[in-house]
């Protein structure tokens, strides 16, 4: 089970961080927007890929009966690592600031921390549906921080991929806090009640 489809498909998604964090150091302010835009799309190009794959093998390994000890382990862990991987580029590129990013990763290891003690007293506890949907709202605004420049400009259609992530980001750190919030309850009610 170590090596089935869906943890194939997760290593795959840890094996193509270092691609996201060289597209992501070869955006140069010095450089023309053409060149810095290129680098920002195939940077963004990759991201998406890795949100996509993690839906792709967390589909297949519910279809098929294919969850693994190693797959619950590995999958959490892929998503945490391209995501502060991300953050982290972004810092010197001056779209997300530190202390936000300190903020999104103290909330993961206190998270993980939590279920590294729960589970050495046999206890389990699931991930809150509110941390799902700070991974999405997360996923979105990474992305568009990553995309950074407009798209479709100077026509009715134009977005800017820039503002669009930071209401997400927004959105993914208000889930972030509030799943945070779950996770500790739902600890302390299971430890009090084992």
């Amino acid at each position: 089970m170590v090596f089935n489809v869906p943890n194939l498909i997760t290593y795959a998604r840890i094996l193509i961080i270092p691609i996201l964090v060289v597209f992501m150091a070869m955006v140069d302010p010095t450089r023309n927007m053409g060149y810095n835009l290129a680098m920002c799309q195939w940077a963004m190009f990759v991201f998406v890929v890795a949100g996509i794959s993690d839906l792709v093998d967390g589909y297949y390994a519910r279809k098929y009966g294919a969850v693994s000890m190693m797959g619950k382990f590995i999958d959490p862990m892929a998503d945490k690592l391209i995501h502060m991987t991300a953050m982290v580029m972004l810092i010197p590129l001056e779209r997300m600031p530190a202390w936000l990013v300190v903020v999104f990763l103290f909330r993961e290891i206190l998270i993980s921390g939590l279920r590294a003690v729960a589970a050495g007293e046999g206890l389990i506890i699931d991930a809150a549906s509110w941390g799902k949907k700070k991974t999405a709202w997360l996923n979105f605004g990474l992305a568009g921080l990553i995309y950074y420049y407009p798209m479709f400009p100077g026509t009715v259609y134009e977005i800017d991929p820039y503002m669009t992530g930071w209401i997400c980001l927004i959105i993914a750190l208000v889930y972030s806090v509030a799943s945070a919030g779950v996770y500790v309850k739902d600890f302390f009610h299971a430890v009090l009640k084992k």
